[in-house]
């Protein structure tokens, strides 16, 4: 029985990104409006930023139900 990998995911995966959400919200508000160029850098980075990590726990999670 090994479904107890999907439930830590979802458990631990969606929070994480509610929780960094609201901190890219946070860092917004400070970078933003400056210039429209740094907008679209912050934006672009911070929307990209989260896939690494994202991508780590569900290659685990794919590398441990293939088995």
């Amino acid at each position: 029985m090994t479904r107890w990998r999907h439930l830590t995911v979802a458990i631990g995966l969606v929070p994480a990104l509610i929780i960094y959400v609201g901190l890219v919200m946070q860092v917004a508000d400070m970078v933003t409006d400056i210039h429209m160029v740094l907008d679209f850098l912050f934006y672009l980075v911070a929307g990209l930023a989260w896939i690494p990590a994202a991508s780590k726990v569900v290659g685990w999670l794919a590398r441990h139900e293939s088995h």
